[in-house]
């Protein structure tokens, strides 16, 4: 009996968890619209000034953006970059940051394959 509890309560928990990954990934999507302008609707750049996004990892990624937004990237296009920083909050940059990382990856189930 306490097994099937156990067993029960690790499997909501896991159900959740997934539900939660696959909100963020969502959310993380639409947030970054206004980045696939320069960045490509699926993180590949179409443009040689602009960096790929897809399957960059979300640390680097966050650091990369409070970097804009602190004005301590100033390099190339950095001014177009450090306007798109300002307007997101920590949330929203944990939120792209997991979109792009997921993004083109096995563990993204939302992406159709290509």
């Amino acid at each position: 009996m306490k097994v099937r509890i156990l067993s029960c309560g690790i499997l909501l928990f896991s159900t959740a968890l997934i539900a939660e990954t696959t909100d963020q990934f969502t959310i993380g999507q639409q947030k970054a619209k206004v980045c696939m302008t320069c960045h490509g609707a699926d993180g590949i750049s179409t443009t040689d000034p602009y960096p790929n996004l897809r399957g960059q990892r979300a640390s680097y990624f966050i650091s990369a953006l409070k970097d804009y937004k602190s004005r301590e990237r100033t390099s190339g296009l950095a001014i177009l970059m450090q306007q798109q920083a300002d307007a997101l909050t920590d949330q929203d940059m944990k939120d792209i940051a997991y979109y792009y990382s997921m993004l083109g990856t096995k563990k993204n189930k939302n992406e159709s394959t290509k």
